[in-house]
C-alpha cells in the first residue's frame, strides 16, 4: 500500500487514525462521513476546476491508475506546458499534482498546490476595522507540508522542480459581474519556493516515518495524540482504540485550549469528570489584563456535576433581563457559505443568508407572533432585508443565541444593500446574546456539562419545563444547521425538486422556527426565576 498526501497529512494529525484506516478498513468505514461533508469535498473540486482558468489549454491527466503514472511520464518528456493531475508514484509513495506549468526560463516544471481555503480564517470572530484577520499558523504549515509531500514525490520521480506555489481564494475579492481569474482577483497565488525547499527534507524523514509505522503490522504503541486533546478535536477512531468515560476530562469547558491542565490530569489518572478536585490548579484561569476576572468555567462544571445542582445567580440573571426592552425579536438566520462567489457583491466563503425565523413578543404577558422568510430561487438577500424590516420594529431588543454570528451577517447585509444599511446597523446595537447568560455562569446546570449551545440547553430547560416534545430537534427532518446547509444546497443544485424540494423547504421552516420558539422558550423559563 502506498503513502498518499491525504494519508500523510492525516498522520501528522494522528498516526493511530491512519493506522487504523490502512490495517482495518472495516472498523474505519464505521465512522461514515456526512452529506455535508461529501459536499465540502464537491465544493473543493469544483474550486479546482474553477483555477484551472487560470492555466489555459492544460491536459488532464484523469486516470489516478492504468496508466496514469506512464501517460504523466509522456507528457514531461512532450514538456505539454500545462498539466492537471499529473500521478507520480514510487514504491512507497503516490501523489497526484493540482497544476505543472512549464517554465522555459528554467526549464523545468512549476507546480501549484490549489486550496479551498481563503488567504485569512474563515471564522466569524468581529475584527477590529482596519485590521487584518489573522493567518491560522497551524493551517498554513500543513498547506506546507501538503506541498512538500508532492514536492519530494515528483523529484524522487526524476521530475526537478522549479517554483513552488499555493493558490487559493482571495477573502478580499468582491464579486463584481462575471468572475474574474486576473492575478490577485479570484485566486491568490503565492511563492513558497522558500518554505518549501526549507520544508522538504523535514517532510521526507516524517514520509519515512509514516510509512514505516503504517506499514507495520502492529499498533502503534506510544501514547495515542488524541488523549491530550479536547473530546472536539478526537480523530475519527478515537473512540474504538481508546476507552475513556463518556463524560471525562475532555468534556472540561474548552479542554482544548488548556492542554497543561488536560495532560496533568490524565498523567494523574484523573478521567471521570467526578473524579477531578475542585480545588485543582488550573481549573480557574489566571487573571490578565484583558480578563481581570475570568469566569471558573470549569471550577463550576465540576461543582455541579458533584452536587447535580445548578448554579443560579438570580441577581446576574436579574440584571440581563431587565436590560432589555420589549417588543423582543427572537431572531435566527440559516446560511450557506459557498466557496466560490455565486452573485455580485459576494466574497468568497461569505455566508448567504437564504432563510430567517422570527418570534417578536410584545410584551412579558402576550403570546409570541411568528413570521418567517425563505428564498430558495436566486440570490435572496433584499427578499430577506424587506421582510425582516417590515417585522422588526425601530424599538425593542433583538435577541439570538451566539449574537457574533448573527451580527456578523447583519453587517454583511448592510454592505450588500446600501438602501437597508441603517436597519441592520441598528439591529447590530440593539442585539443581545441570550447565550451570555450560560457564558456569563449566572445560570449553570450539571447537564450542560460545560457547554453553552443551544442545542445543549435546551433539552434540559425542555425537560425541567415539561416540554420535551415539544422542543425536540429529533423529531424534524432537519435537525441542524448543517441538514439545512445541505438541504439548500441539494434543493438549489436541483438534486430536489417538485414534491420532495417542497417537503425538504417545509422542514427547513420547521427548523429554523424551532430555533427562535426555543429562545423564547428559554427566556421564559428564565424569566420566571425572577
Amino acid at each position: 500500500m502506498k503513502l498518499t498526501k491525504s494519508d500523510f497529512i492525516l498522520y501528522r494529525e494522528c498516526p493511530h487514525n491512519v493506522w487504523i484506516k490502512w490495517h482495518k478498513p472495516e472498523e474505519y468505514a464505521k465512522f461514515e462521513v456526512s452529506e455535508f461533508e461529501k459536499s465540502l469535498g464537491v465544493m473543493g473540486n469544483e474550486v479546482e476546476e474553477l483555477a484551472r482558468g487560470m492555466f489555459p489549454g492544460g491536459y488532464l491527466v484523469e486516470r489516478r491508475s492504468d496508466g496514469a503514472q506512464e501517460l504523466t511520464q509522456k507528457l514531461i518528456r512532450e514538456r505539454t506546458p500545462v498539466i492537471f493531475q499529473a500521478v507520480f508514484a514510487t514504491d512507497a509513495y503516490l501523489a497526484a499534482t493540482d497544476v505543472l506549468q512549464w517554465n522555459d526560463e528554467a526549464q523545468k516544471y512549476d507546480i501549484y498546490e490549489i486550496k479551498m481555503s481563503t488567504t485569512k480564517e474563515e471564522d466569524d470572530e468581529e475584527v477590529e476595522e482596519g485590521k487584518p484577520r489573522k493567518v491560522n499558523k497551524k493551517k498554513e504549515l500543513q498547506y506546507e507540508y501538503d506541498l512538500a509531500f508532492q514536492v519530494n514525490v515528483v523529484e524522487a520521480c526524476g521530475v526537478p522542480l522549479n517554483k513552488k506555489y499555493l493558490v487559493r481564494l482571495n477573502r478580499e475579492y468582491t464579486r463584481v459581474g462575471k468572475l474574474d481569474f486576473t492575478p490577485n482577483a479570484l485566486f491568490i497565488v503565492e511563492d513558497k519556493t522558500e518554505a518549501i525547499d526549507l520544508l522538504s527534507p523535514i517532510a521526507s524523514e516524517e514520509m519515512s516515518r509514516a510509512y514505516r509505522l503504517l506499514s507495520d503490522e502492529t499498533m502503534p504503541t506510544f501514547d495515542h495524540p488524541c488523549y491530550y486533546r479536547g473530546r472536539n478535536s478526537h480523530c475519527t477512531t478515537f473512540s474504538c482504540i481508546t476507552k475513556i468515560p463518556a463524560y471525562s476530562v475532555h468534556d472540561l469547558n474548552r479542554a482544548g485550549n488548556s492542554p497543561k491542565l488536560l495532560r496533568s490530569l490524565i498523567e494523574e489518572g484523573i478521567l471521570h469528570i467526578s473524579e477531578v478536585p475542585e480545588t485543582y490548579e488550573g481549573l480557574v484561569p489566571k487573571p490578565t489584563k484583558e480578563k481581570p476576572n475570568p469566569k471558573p468555567r470549569k471550577q463550576n462544571q465540576v461543582r455541579v456535576h458533584k452536587s447535580q445542582k445548578p448554579l443560579i445567580d438570580i441577581e446576574g440573571i436579574r440584571s440581563e433581563l431587565d436590560s432589555l426592552v420589549f417588543p423582543l425579536y427572537f431572531l435566527d438566520y440559516e446560511t450557506y457559505p459557498t466557496a466560490i462567489p455565486p452573485y455580485s457583491g459576494y466574497r468568497p466563503y461569505q455566508q448567504i443568508v437564504f432563510q430567517y425565523s422570527l418570534h417578536v413578543l410584545q410584551d412579558k404577558d402576550s403570546e409570541p407572533i411568528h413570521f418567517e422568510r425563505i428564498v430558495l430561487d436566486g440570490e435572496p438577500s433584499e427578499e430577506i432585508a424587506k421582510s425582516l424590516r417590515e417585522h422588526i420594529g425601530d424599538t425593542g431588543t433583538v435577541i439570538s443565541w451566539y449574537k457574533t454570528f448573527e451580527n456578523s451577517r447583519n453587517r454583511e447585509l448592510a454592505h450588500l444593500l446600501p438602501d437597508y444599511r441603517d436597519f441592520f446597523l441598528d439591529v447590530v446595537a440593539r442585539t443581545y446574546d441570550l447565550m451570555d447568560i450560560v457564558e456569563n455562569q449566572y445560570y449553570v446546570h450539571p447537564d450542560f456539562q460545560g457547554r453553552s449551545s443551544i442545542k445543549k440547553v435546551l433539552p434540559v430547560v425542555a425537560r425541567l419545563m415539561g416540554h420535551e416534545a415539544k422542543l425536540s430537534y429529533q423529531k424534524l427532518g432537519v435537525k441542524s444547521g448543517t441538514d439545512a446547509i445541505e438541504a439548500y444546497r441539494q434543493i438549489t443544485k436541483g438534486e430536489l425538486i417538485g414534491e420532495d424540494a417542497k417537503e425538504k423547504e417545509r422542514e427547513m421552516l420547521e427548523y429554523c422556527k424551532l430555533d427562535t420558539y426555543a429562545m423564547y422558550e428559554i427566556w421564559k423559563y428564565l424569566q420566571n426565576m425572577l
